[in-house]
Protein backbone atom coordinates (compact mmCIF):
# COMPACT_ATOMS: atom_id res chain seq x y z
CA UNK A 1 0.00 0.00 0.00
CA UNK A 2 1.32 3.34 -0.84
CA UNK A 3 2.07 5.35 2.48
CA UNK A 4 2.13 9.34 1.61
CA UNK A 5 2.06 10.62 5.18
CA UNK A 6 0.11 12.22 7.46
CA UNK A 7 -0.66 16.33 7.57
CA UNK A 8 -2.61 18.55 9.96
CA UNK A 9 -5.74 20.81 9.45
CA UNK A 10 -3.05 23.89 8.63
CA UNK A 11 -0.82 21.91 6.38
CA UNK A 12 -4.08 20.50 4.26
CA UNK A 13 -5.88 24.21 4.66
CA UNK A 14 -2.26 25.99 4.01
CA UNK A 15 -1.33 23.58 0.65
CA UNK A 16 -4.58 23.61 -1.18
CA UNK A 17 -5.13 27.36 -0.24
CA UNK A 18 -1.98 28.12 -1.88
CA UNK A 19 -2.56 25.86 -5.07
CA UNK A 20 -6.25 27.04 -5.71
CA UNK A 21 -4.55 30.59 -5.76
CA UNK A 22 -2.78 30.19 -8.79
CA UNK A 23 -4.99 31.05 -11.60
CA UNK A 24 -5.15 34.51 -9.65
CA UNK A 25 -1.38 35.28 -10.71
CA UNK A 26 -2.06 34.21 -14.28
CA UNK A 27 -5.01 34.75 -16.95
CA UNK A 28 -8.07 34.35 -14.45
CA UNK A 29 -9.23 37.73 -13.78
CA UNK A 30 -8.63 39.25 -17.22
CA UNK A 31 -10.62 36.05 -18.47
CA UNK A 32 -13.60 36.70 -15.91
CA UNK A 33 -13.70 40.42 -17.03
CA UNK A 34 -13.93 40.16 -20.22
CA UNK A 35 -16.21 37.46 -20.33
CA UNK A 36 -18.60 38.84 -17.64
CA UNK A 37 -18.03 42.67 -17.99
CA UNK A 38 -18.97 44.85 -15.27
CA UNK A 39 -21.17 41.87 -14.03
CA UNK A 40 -18.20 39.96 -13.10
CA UNK A 41 -17.83 40.11 -9.67
CA UNK A 42 -21.21 38.15 -10.16
CA UNK A 43 -19.99 35.53 -12.49
CA UNK A 44 -17.62 34.44 -10.33
CA UNK A 45 -19.42 34.16 -7.37
CA UNK A 46 -21.50 31.79 -9.30
CA UNK A 47 -18.49 29.92 -10.00
CA UNK A 48 -17.92 29.51 -6.16
CA UNK A 49 -21.44 28.32 -5.49
CA UNK A 50 -21.09 25.95 -8.57
CA UNK A 51 -17.51 24.91 -7.45
CA UNK A 52 -19.05 24.47 -3.66
CA UNK A 53 -21.67 21.65 -5.43
CA UNK A 54 -19.15 20.19 -7.05
CA UNK A 55 -16.78 19.49 -3.89
CA UNK A 56 -20.04 18.05 -2.27
CA UNK A 57 -20.51 15.45 -4.85
CA UNK A 58 -17.05 14.64 -4.67
CA UNK A 59 -16.94 14.97 -0.64
CA UNK A 60 -20.44 12.78 -0.52
CA UNK A 61 -18.79 9.77 -2.97
CA UNK A 62 -15.71 10.04 -0.51
CA UNK A 63 -18.26 9.18 2.47
CA UNK A 64 -19.45 6.53 0.99
CA UNK A 65 -16.17 5.15 0.17
CA UNK A 66 -14.13 5.84 3.52
CA UNK A 67 -10.66 4.13 3.87
CA UNK A 68 -10.45 4.67 0.03
CA UNK A 69 -9.27 7.08 -2.58
CA UNK A 70 -10.65 8.34 -5.31
CA UNK A 71 -8.19 5.83 -7.18
CA UNK A 72 -9.38 2.55 -5.32
CA UNK A 73 -12.77 3.90 -5.03
CA UNK A 74 -13.31 4.32 -8.79
CA UNK A 75 -12.13 0.60 -9.31
CA UNK A 76 -14.14 -1.04 -6.28
CA UNK A 77 -17.61 1.03 -7.98
CA UNK A 78 -16.71 0.38 -11.94
CA UNK A 79 -14.57 -2.84 -11.19
CA UNK A 80 -11.23 -3.28 -12.62
CA UNK A 81 -11.74 -3.07 -16.45
CA UNK A 82 -13.87 0.48 -16.27
CA UNK A 83 -12.49 1.46 -13.59
CA UNK A 84 -8.32 1.73 -15.09
CA UNK A 85 -9.84 3.22 -17.60
CA UNK A 86 -11.99 6.17 -16.06
CA UNK A 87 -8.09 6.19 -13.42
CA UNK A 88 -6.68 6.49 -16.78
CA UNK A 89 -8.61 9.68 -17.64
CA UNK A 90 -7.55 11.21 -14.29
CA UNK A 91 -4.01 10.56 -14.75
CA UNK A 92 -4.20 12.10 -18.48
CA UNK A 93 -5.98 15.20 -16.86
CA UNK A 94 -3.50 16.00 -14.34
CA UNK A 95 -0.65 15.33 -16.63
CA UNK A 96 -1.91 18.13 -18.82
CA UNK A 97 -2.79 20.30 -16.25
CA UNK A 98 1.05 20.02 -14.79
CA UNK A 99 2.34 20.25 -18.68
CA UNK A 100 0.40 23.81 -19.23
CA UNK A 101 1.71 24.92 -15.51
CA UNK A 102 5.03 24.96 -16.80
CA UNK A 103 4.37 26.71 -19.84
CA UNK A 104 2.36 28.97 -18.52
CA UNK A 105 4.45 29.91 -15.47
CA UNK A 106 7.75 30.35 -17.55
CA UNK A 107 5.61 31.87 -20.26
CA UNK A 108 4.46 34.74 -17.13
CA UNK A 109 8.64 34.69 -15.71
CA UNK A 110 9.45 35.85 -19.50
CA UNK A 111 6.37 38.56 -19.98
CA UNK A 112 7.16 40.15 -16.55
CA UNK A 113 10.86 39.49 -15.86
CA UNK A 114 13.32 37.62 -17.36
CA UNK A 115 12.21 38.61 -21.49
CA UNK A 116 15.71 37.44 -22.94
CA UNK A 117 15.91 34.35 -20.93
CA UNK A 118 15.44 31.00 -23.26
CA UNK A 119 11.77 29.70 -22.23
CA UNK A 120 13.76 26.11 -22.10
CA UNK A 121 16.22 27.18 -19.22
CA UNK A 122 13.25 28.51 -17.28
CA UNK A 123 11.06 25.17 -17.99
CA UNK A 124 14.09 23.52 -16.67
CA UNK A 125 13.92 25.26 -13.73
CA UNK A 126 10.71 24.64 -12.89
CA UNK A 127 10.87 20.86 -13.87
CA UNK A 128 13.65 20.44 -11.13
CA UNK A 129 11.81 22.15 -8.42
CA UNK A 130 8.68 20.26 -9.10
CA UNK A 131 10.72 17.13 -9.04
CA UNK A 132 12.94 17.98 -6.03
CA UNK A 133 9.44 18.39 -4.09
CA UNK A 134 7.82 16.09 -5.48
CA UNK A 135 10.82 13.69 -4.72
CA UNK A 136 10.88 14.38 -1.01
CA UNK A 137 6.91 13.62 -0.81
CA UNK A 138 3.42 15.27 0.21
CA UNK A 139 4.47 16.19 4.05
CA UNK A 140 7.67 18.15 3.04
CA UNK A 141 5.31 19.87 0.27
CA UNK A 142 2.78 20.85 3.08
CA UNK A 143 4.68 22.08 5.67
CA UNK A 144 6.58 24.52 3.07
CA UNK A 145 3.18 25.49 2.10
CA UNK A 146 2.34 26.17 6.04
CA UNK A 147 5.58 28.05 6.68
CA UNK A 148 4.52 30.20 3.25
CA UNK A 149 0.92 30.98 4.01
CA UNK A 150 2.07 34.46 6.40
CA UNK A 151 3.94 35.60 3.78
CA UNK A 152 1.38 34.81 0.83
CA UNK A 153 -1.69 36.54 3.02
CA UNK A 154 0.59 39.70 3.60
CA UNK A 155 1.43 40.29 0.32
CA UNK A 156 -2.13 40.20 -0.49
CA UNK A 157 -3.62 42.20 2.35
CA UNK A 158 -0.14 44.74 1.56
CA UNK A 159 -1.15 44.78 -2.31
CA UNK A 160 -5.10 45.28 -1.46
CA UNK A 161 -4.41 48.35 0.80
CA UNK A 162 -2.00 49.80 -1.85
CA UNK A 163 -4.44 49.63 -4.84
CA UNK A 164 -7.41 51.56 -2.63
CA UNK A 165 -6.31 54.93 -3.74
CA UNK A 166 -5.82 53.90 -7.33
CA UNK A 167 -9.85 52.37 -7.34
CA UNK A 168 -12.41 54.29 -9.26
CA UNK A 169 -16.07 53.11 -8.18
CA UNK A 170 -17.86 54.30 -11.62
CA UNK A 171 -16.15 51.36 -13.23
CA UNK A 172 -18.75 49.17 -11.43
CA UNK A 173 -21.41 50.39 -13.51
CA UNK A 174 -24.51 50.11 -15.50
CA UNK A 175 -25.23 47.65 -13.16
CA UNK A 176 -27.69 45.06 -14.54
CA UNK A 177 -28.35 41.92 -15.73
CA UNK A 178 -29.67 41.50 -19.21
CA UNK A 179 -28.15 37.68 -19.87
CA UNK A 180 -28.49 35.36 -16.55
CA UNK A 181 -28.15 32.08 -18.43
CA UNK A 182 -25.76 33.45 -20.30
CA UNK A 183 -23.23 34.04 -16.82
CA UNK A 184 -24.73 30.71 -15.69
CA UNK A 185 -23.68 28.84 -18.85
CA UNK A 186 -20.28 31.03 -18.33
CA UNK A 187 -19.55 30.12 -14.88
CA UNK A 188 -20.18 26.41 -15.19
CA UNK A 189 -18.40 25.81 -18.73
CA UNK A 190 -15.74 27.80 -18.74
CA UNK A 191 -14.97 28.17 -14.79
CA UNK A 192 -15.93 25.24 -12.25
CA UNK A 193 -13.33 22.82 -13.27
CA UNK A 194 -11.45 22.97 -10.52
CA UNK A 195 -8.21 20.70 -10.33
CA UNK A 196 -8.16 20.66 -6.28
CA UNK A 197 -11.94 19.21 -6.48
CA UNK A 198 -10.02 15.60 -7.33
CA UNK A 199 -6.65 16.41 -6.07
CA UNK A 200 -7.39 16.64 -2.65
CA UNK A 201 -9.63 12.79 -2.79
CA UNK A 202 -6.66 11.60 -4.54
CA UNK A 203 -4.69 12.32 -0.76
CA UNK A 204 -7.42 11.97 1.12
CA UNK A 205 -5.37 9.45 3.45
CA UNK A 206 -2.78 12.38 4.36
CA UNK A 207 -5.41 14.35 5.68
CA UNK A 208 -6.64 11.88 8.97
CA UNK A 209 -10.41 11.18 7.98
CA UNK A 210 -13.00 12.15 5.89
CA UNK A 211 -14.10 14.57 8.38
CA UNK A 212 -10.76 16.88 8.28
CA UNK A 213 -11.11 16.18 4.34
CA UNK A 214 -14.42 17.62 3.70
CA UNK A 215 -13.56 20.63 6.41
CA UNK A 216 -10.64 21.70 4.98
CA UNK A 217 -12.13 21.05 1.25
CA UNK A 218 -15.07 23.40 1.72
CA UNK A 219 -12.66 26.31 4.00
CA UNK A 220 -10.01 26.26 0.86
CA UNK A 221 -12.07 26.49 -1.77
CA UNK A 222 -14.44 29.26 -0.22
CA UNK A 223 -11.29 31.06 1.34
CA UNK A 224 -9.41 30.85 -2.48
CA UNK A 225 -12.56 31.94 -4.15
CA UNK A 226 -13.41 34.84 -2.00
CA UNK A 227 -10.10 35.67 -2.30
CA UNK A 228 -9.56 35.63 -6.41
CA UNK A 229 -12.93 37.43 -6.10
CA UNK A 230 -11.63 40.25 -4.19
CA UNK A 231 -9.03 40.87 -6.50
CA UNK A 232 -10.90 40.47 -9.24
CA UNK A 233 -13.44 43.59 -8.59
CA UNK A 234 -9.92 45.65 -7.81
CA UNK A 235 -8.28 45.07 -11.15
CA UNK A 236 -11.78 45.84 -12.55
CA UNK A 237 -11.90 49.25 -10.54
CA UNK A 238 -8.41 49.82 -11.26
CA UNK A 239 -8.23 49.28 -14.89
CA UNK A 240 -12.20 49.22 -16.05
CA UNK A 241 -13.76 46.30 -18.26
CA UNK A 242 -11.41 47.46 -21.30
CA UNK A 243 -8.53 47.75 -19.74
CA UNK A 244 -8.22 44.93 -17.58
CA UNK A 245 -9.74 42.63 -20.40
CA UNK A 246 -6.72 43.55 -22.61
CA UNK A 247 -3.91 42.28 -19.65
CA UNK A 248 -1.76 38.64 -19.69
CA UNK A 249 -0.59 39.39 -16.55
CA UNK A 250 -3.62 41.49 -14.53
CA UNK A 251 -2.36 40.75 -10.64
CA UNK A 252 1.27 42.00 -12.14
CA UNK A 253 -0.47 44.88 -13.66
CA UNK A 254 -1.60 45.73 -10.71
CA UNK A 255 1.40 45.49 -8.31
CA UNK A 256 3.18 47.83 -11.06
CA UNK A 257 1.06 50.78 -9.93
CA UNK A 258 1.66 51.03 -6.78
CA UNK A 259 4.55 53.76 -5.63
CA UNK A 260 4.75 55.07 -2.20
CA UNK A 261 6.31 58.42 -2.00
CA UNK A 262 9.56 59.21 -4.17
CA UNK A 263 11.85 56.50 -3.23
CA UNK A 264 9.40 53.05 -2.93
CA UNK A 265 8.68 52.65 -6.43
CA UNK A 266 8.63 49.20 -9.03
CA UNK A 267 7.30 47.29 -6.17
CA UNK A 268 6.33 44.28 -8.30
CA UNK A 269 9.30 42.60 -7.54
CA UNK A 270 8.63 41.91 -4.30
CA UNK A 271 5.09 40.67 -5.50
CA UNK A 272 6.78 38.74 -8.01
CA UNK A 273 8.10 36.44 -4.87
CA UNK A 274 4.83 35.95 -3.85
CA UNK A 275 3.68 35.10 -7.29
CA UNK A 276 6.71 32.88 -7.61
CA UNK A 277 6.24 30.98 -4.30
CA UNK A 278 2.32 29.88 -5.37
CA UNK A 279 3.33 28.75 -8.60
CA UNK A 280 5.98 26.40 -6.85
CA UNK A 281 3.22 24.83 -4.55
CA UNK A 282 0.75 23.80 -7.25
CA UNK A 283 3.31 22.27 -9.86
CA UNK A 284 5.13 20.62 -7.11
CA UNK A 285 2.00 19.19 -5.72
CA UNK A 286 0.26 18.30 -9.51
CA UNK A 287 3.35 16.40 -10.30
CA UNK A 288 3.09 14.42 -7.05
CA UNK A 289 -0.71 13.95 -7.62
CA UNK A 290 0.32 12.71 -11.25
CA UNK A 291 2.81 9.86 -9.68
CA UNK A 292 0.83 8.98 -7.05
CA UNK A 293 -1.93 8.19 -9.16
CA UNK A 294 0.14 6.05 -11.60
CA UNK A 295 1.37 4.33 -9.05
CA UNK A 296 -1.67 3.56 -7.42
CA UNK A 297 -3.43 2.42 -10.65
CA UNK A 298 -0.62 0.16 -10.50
CA UNK A 299 -0.67 -1.00 -6.66
CA UNK A 300 2.85 0.48 -6.05
CA UNK A 301 4.39 0.42 -2.66
CA UNK A 302 6.64 3.56 -3.48
CA UNK A 303 5.87 6.08 -6.22
CA UNK A 304 9.19 7.24 -6.78
CA UNK A 305 10.32 4.84 -9.74
CA UNK A 306 7.88 6.51 -11.84
CA UNK A 307 8.11 10.16 -10.70
CA UNK A 308 11.42 10.91 -13.30
CA UNK A 309 9.05 9.31 -16.14
CA UNK A 310 6.04 11.34 -15.30
CA UNK A 311 8.17 14.19 -15.03
CA UNK A 312 9.71 13.55 -18.89
CA UNK A 313 6.09 13.28 -20.01
CA UNK A 314 5.16 16.62 -18.44
CA UNK A 315 8.30 18.40 -19.99
CA UNK A 316 7.55 17.12 -23.39
CA UNK A 317 4.05 18.12 -23.66
CA UNK A 318 4.98 21.16 -21.86
CA UNK A 319 7.24 22.76 -24.82
CA UNK A 320 4.84 21.26 -27.69
CA UNK A 321 2.98 24.30 -28.00
CA UNK A 322 4.20 26.95 -29.88
CA UNK A 323 3.65 30.25 -28.08
CA UNK A 324 1.75 31.36 -25.31
CA UNK A 325 -1.69 32.46 -27.33
CA UNK A 326 -1.87 28.58 -28.14
CA UNK A 327 -1.15 27.09 -24.64
CA UNK A 328 -4.25 29.64 -22.97
CA UNK A 329 -6.77 28.18 -25.54
CA UNK A 330 -5.64 24.86 -24.95
CA UNK A 331 -5.94 25.45 -21.64
CA UNK A 332 -9.25 26.98 -22.15
CA UNK A 333 -10.79 23.96 -23.74
CA UNK A 334 -8.58 21.17 -22.22
CA UNK A 335 -9.11 22.23 -18.35
CA UNK A 336 -11.67 24.77 -18.60
CA UNK A 337 -14.26 22.62 -21.11
CA UNK A 338 -13.41 19.11 -21.32
CA UNK A 339 -11.75 19.63 -17.80
CA UNK A 340 -15.26 19.46 -16.79
CA UNK A 341 -15.35 14.94 -17.43
CA UNK A 342 -12.77 14.51 -14.85
CA UNK A 343 -13.88 17.01 -11.97
CA UNK A 344 -17.06 16.87 -12.14
CA UNK A 345 -18.93 14.34 -14.81
CA UNK A 346 -16.93 11.18 -13.33
CA UNK A 347 -17.33 11.76 -9.54
CA UNK A 348 -20.64 12.59 -9.93
CA UNK A 349 -21.49 9.11 -12.24
CA UNK A 350 -19.55 7.59 -9.31
CA UNK A 351 -21.68 8.76 -6.69
CA UNK A 352 -24.82 7.86 -9.04
CA UNK A 353 -22.89 3.84 -9.12
CA UNK A 354 -22.28 4.01 -5.37
CA UNK A 355 -26.05 4.63 -4.55
CA UNK A 356 -27.65 2.35 -6.63
CA UNK A 357 -25.41 -0.28 -5.41
CA UNK A 358 -25.87 0.86 -1.31
CA UNK A 359 -29.45 0.95 -2.62
CA UNK A 360 -29.45 -3.05 -4.20
CA UNK A 361 -27.74 -4.50 -1.08
CA UNK A 362 -29.94 -3.17 1.30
Amino acid sequence: MLREGKIGFAEGFSLLYISSLTSLFLTLPSKVIEDGKNMAWLLFLITIIMVLLAFWIVSELMRRQQDMTLIEATETLLGPYVGMLVNTVFFIYFVIREALLFREYAEAFLVAALPRTPISVVIAVLVVAAFTSAYYGLETIARAARAALPFVVVGLVTLYISVLPYVDTSFFYPLWLDKPLFLLGKAFLDYTSTSELIASAVIIHSFGGWQFYRRIGFLTLAAAGGTILITTVLILFVFGVQGASELILPFFNLSQIISIGRFFQRLESVFLLTWAMVGFFKIALFLYISTVILARMFRLADYRPLLWIVTLLCLVLSILPPDLPTTLLLDGILIGNLGLIPTVLLPFVLLLVSWVKRGVKE
